[in-house]
C-alpha cells in the first residue's frame, strides 16, 4: 500500500497546487499557505480531523471568487491528504524516533494511558473482547463497499462529463458544464483520500481522535451559529419570526436553493449536547449551554421542517442511548450539574415553543406542509422520468447532470436563467439570459457582485449593451447576504433592439426610502443586475458602478478574467437546481447500483455505532443521532449536491464504520483517564 500512498500523495499535492496557483484572488498567497498546511498534517496528522470541520463553513469564497465547481475547502482538504498520506509513507522509510507512528509520542509511549480492564483485553491482539470478530468482518465489509461506491462514483462522473461535452473543463463552469460533474463527486472522493489516515488515527490514537473530530465539529458549529446571527441581526432581525426569511450562515452554495445549512445542522447539532454534559467546572458549563442554545435558536430560524424533523430523531436517539452509556461508567454527577442541565431544558425548550407562538412564518410553513408535500411528489415524479431504460435505472444518469437534464426534458421548468461567455471579434463579454416566463414571480435571475451595503446616496452605473430585442435592464445595490435584498438602490433602463451595434448606456440609481443614511452595524451588500422584457438575452461589456464619493465599485468588469468576481443568484424558483431527496439524488446521478451501495454502507454504520462498547467509544452516540438526522432530513431535501456538507457527511460516516477498528481502537473510559464522563441523567 505505500507506493500507493505515495502515489496519492503526489496527485493530492499537485491538483491542490494547480488550484492555488490559479486562483483568481489570492494565488501566491494560497499556494505558500497550502505548503505550510500540508508540512504541519505531516507533522501532526491530527490536525487535519479537527481543522477540516472547524473550518468547513468558512473555507468557501463563492460570491467573491465566482467559482463554482472549485472552492477553497477542495485546497484544505487536498492539503490534509497530502500531508497524511506523505507521513504514512515517511514512516516506513526513516527512523521510528523521527516520525512515530500513530499513538506513540516522542518517548515511545502510547497516546492513552495505559489500558485497564477492557480496554487492555480489547488492545491485546491474543485477548480479543467478545465480537471483536464481528467487529472484523464490518471492517471488511466497509472497506469492500467503499471500494464499490469508489467505482461507481468514478464511473457515474466520466458518464456525466461525457454528456457535458467533456473536457476542456473551465474554471468558471457552471451547474449545466461539465466541472459540475467533478463539483459533486469530490467530496466523497476526498473523503477516500483521507481515509487512509483516519483508521490509523482512530486505531492508534483513538481517544485524541474522538477529542479532535468533535471539538472540530462544535467549533464548525460555533461558527456557523456566529453567522447566522449576524445574519438575521443585519437583516429581519434577532426576534422578528414574521418575516419570511430563511437563515443561509455562510453556505452559498445555497444561492440556487438547497438545503445545505438544514443538512449541516442535523450533522452537527447534536455533538453540541457533549460540552454540556463533559463540562468540570460552572463556566465551562454556561460557554456549552450558550452554543446549545443559539444552535437551537439557528435550527429555528431556518425554517425547515425537514431539519425539524431530523433533529427530532436526534433528540430520540440521544435520549435512548446517552442514559445507557452514563450506566456504564458508572460515575456519579455533581448536583449542580443535575440542576442546571434540567434548566437548559427547559430554556430550549421555552425557545421552542417562543418560536412557534409568535412566529407566523413558522406557523404558514407548518401549515402549507401537505400543499408542499404534493408540490414535491410532482417534482420527484418529474425527476424519476428522466431515468429512460434499463442502463439508466442501474448506473444513473451520470454526476452533476440532474440541472441540466431536468432543465432541458421537463416541459415549463428551464432555468430561470443563464450566464455565457462570449468570445468575438470585438472581445470578451458576457451573455446575460433572463426568464422566459410572463410571471416574474415564478423566478429571478440576477447576476451579482460584492460591493458594499448602499446608503442614502445616488450611484452612477455605465455600461455598454447590445441586444437582438427590446430588453428592460434593472440595476440595482442592496444591502444583502444572499437571497433576500433589504434596502436598495435602483433604477430600470430600456435596451433597443438592434442589429448587434454596442450602445453606451448611463443611469443613476437612486435609492428608496429604506435606504439609511449611515450604517449602524456592518452588512453586505450586492449589485444585482437582472433581465426583464420579450429579449431572451443581453450581451455586457464595459460595466463601472461608481458611488457618491468618485469610487469605482465593480472589479473585471469587462470581463478579461472571466467570470472572477462575479456571482448569480435564484429567487423563489428552485427545481431545476435540486431533485430534494438525499436517496433520489444518489438514484439519479448513479442509479439503484450507487443507491444500493450508499443505503448498504449507511446501514453497516448504523449497526458497528449500535454494537461497539459505548463505555469505550463515547462518540458513538453523538455519531448514530447526527447520521439518523441526516438521513430523515435527507428524505426530503438534498444533501450530496452540495459539496462541503456531503464531504462531512461522508467522514461522519467513515467514522461511524471504522471507530470500532480491528483488533483494537478502544478508548478508555472517562473513569480510568480521569476526564469527567457523558451523563445524561442529569438532563
Amino acid at each position: 500500500m505505500i507506493p500507493l500512498y505515495g502515489a496519492l500523495a503526489i496527485l493530492s499535492a499537485a491538483m491542490a497546487t494547480f488550484i492555488a496557483l490559479n486562483h483568481p484572488l489570492w494565488p501566491a498567497l494560497l499556494a505558500v499557505a497550502l505548503v505550510v498546511w500540508s508540512v504541519a498534517v505531516c507533522l501532526r496528522p491530527l490536525l487535519w480531523l479537527a481543522v477540516l470541520p472547524a473550518c468547513l463553513p468558512l473555507a468557501g469564497f463563492s460570491p467573491w471568487t465566482g467559482w463554482i465547481g472549485v472552492e477553497e475547502f477542495d485546497l484544505l482538504c487536498l492539503g490534509a491528504a497530502a500531508g497524511s498520506l506523505s507521513r504514512l509513507v515517511l514512516q516506513r522509510m526513516l527512523p521510528a524516533r523521527w516520525l512515530p507512528a500513530a499513538g506513540t509520542g516522542a518517548d515511545g509511549r502510547g497516546d492513552d494511558r495505559p489500558a485497564t480492564g477492557a480496554a487492555r483485553v480489547a488492545t491485546d491482539p491474543r485477548r480479543r473482547l467478545p465480537g471483536s470478530r464481528d467487529s472484523c468482518r464490518r471492517q471488511r465489509l466497509a472497506l469492500i463497499g467503499l471500494a464499490l461506491l469508489m467505482a461507481s462514483c468514478l464511473f457515474a462522473a466520466w458518464r456525466g462529463l461525457l454528456a457535458a461535452g467533456g473536457p476542456p473543463l473551465d474554471w468558471f463552469d457552471g451547474y449545466e458544464e461539465p466541472l459540475n460533474s467533478l463539483r459533486v463527486a469530490k467530496s466523497f472522493l476526498l473523503s477516500l483520500l483521507l481515509l487512509p489516515s483516519l483508521r490509523c488515527l482512530l486505531h492508534g490514537e483513538p481517544r485524541r481522535s474522538a477529542g479532535c473530530l468533535a471539538g472540530g465539529i462544535v467549533a464548525g458549529l460555533a461558527v456557523v451559529v456566529l453567522a447566522a446571527l449576524a445574519e438575521r441581526l443585519a437583516h429581519p432581525g434577532l426576534l422578528d419570526f414574521t418575516t419570511a426569511y430563511r437563515t443561509t450562515a455562510l453556505f452559498w452554495e445555497m444561492h440556487v436553493g438547497g438545503a445545505a445549512l438544514d443538512a449541516f445542522l442535523a450533522l452537527t447539532l447534536p455533538f453540541a449536547v457533549r460540552p454540556v454534559l463533559r463540562a468540570a467546572a460552572p463556566g465551562n458549563w454556561l460557554a456549552a449551554a450558550l452554543l446549545a442554545v443559539l444552535a437551537c435558536y439557528a435550527c429555528l430560524t431556518t425554517f425547515s421542517r425537514a431539519l425539524y424533523l431530523g433533529t427530532a430523531v436526534a433528540v430520540v436517539v440521544l435520549a435512548c442511548r446517552l442514559p445507557r452509556q452514563a450506566a456504564q461508567q458508572c460515575r456519579p454527577q455533581p448536583l449542580w450539574r443535575t440542576r442546571a442541565n434540567r434548566v437548559l431544558v427547559a430554556i430550549l425548550a421555552g425557545e421552542v415553543l417562543l418560536v412557534a407562538a409568535f412566529g407566523e412564518f413558522m406557523g404558514s410553513r407548518l401549515a402549507g406542509g401537505e400543499r408542499d408535500l404534493v408540490g414535491r411528489l410532482t417534482h420527484w415524479q418529474e425527476s424519476l422520468g428522466l431515468l429512460q431504460g434499463g442502463s439508466d435505472m442501474v448506473f444513473g444518469r451520470g454526476l452533476g447532470r440532474y440541472p441540466a437534464d431536468y432543465s432541458a426534458q421537463v416541459a415549463g421548468r428551464e432555468m430561470p436563467g443563464r450566464l455565457r461567455l462570449i468570445d468575438d471579434a470585438t472581445g470578451r463579454h458576457l451573455s446575460l439570459s433572463g426568464t422566459r416566463w410572463r410571471a416574474p414571480q415564478r423566478g429571478r435571475w440576477e447576476l451579482l457582485q460584492r460591493v458594499p451595503a448602499p446608503l442614502a446616496a445616488p450611484y452612477a452605473l455605465s455600461l455598454a449593451a447590445r441586444s437582438a430585442q427590446p430588453a428592460v435592464l434593472v440595476a440595482s445595490v442592496c444591502r444583502q447576504h444572499l437571497l433576500y435584498p433589504a434596502a436598495c438602490v435602483e433604477s430600470a433602463v430600456l435596451i433597443p433592439g438592434g442589429a448587434g451595434d454596442w450602445r453606451r448606456i448611463e443611469l443613476r440609481l437612486h435609492p428608496g426610502a429604506r435606504v439609511p443614511a449611515s450604517r449602524l452595524l456592518p452588512a453586505a451588500g450586492f449589485f444585482s443586475l437582472r433581465l426583464l422584457g420579450q429579449s431572451e438575452f443581453v450581451e455586457l461589456d464595459e460595466l463601472r458602478l461608481i458611488d457618491d464619493g468618485g469610487r469605482q465599485l465593480l472589479a473585471n468588469g469587462d470581463f478579461s478574467q472571466g467570470l472572477a468576481r462575479w456571482f448569480f443568484a435564484a429567487r423563489h424558483y428552485f427545481l431545476p437546481w435540486h431533485v430534494d431527496s438525499l436517496y433520489l439524488e444518489m438514484l439519479l446521478d448513479q442509479g439503484a447500483l450507487g443507491l444500493g451501495l450508499l443505503l448498504a454502507l449507511l446501514a453497516l454504520a448504523i449497526i458497528n455505532l449500535s454494537r461497539v462498547p459505548q463505555r469505550e467509544h463515547e462518540l458513538a452516540p453523538y455519531l448514530l443521532a447526527g447520521l439518523l438526522a441526516c438521513m430523515t432530513a435527507g428524505l426530503f431535501v438534498s444533501v450530496l449536491d452540495m459539496p462541503r456538507v456531503a464531504f462531512l457527511f461522508y467522514l461522519l460516516l467513515c467514522c461511524s464504520l471504522f471507530i470500532d477498528h480491528c483488533p483494537g481502537g478502544v478508548v478508555p473510559s472517562a473513569a480510568s483517564s480521569g476526564e469527567v464522563p457523558d451523563s445524561p441523567r442529569s438532563v
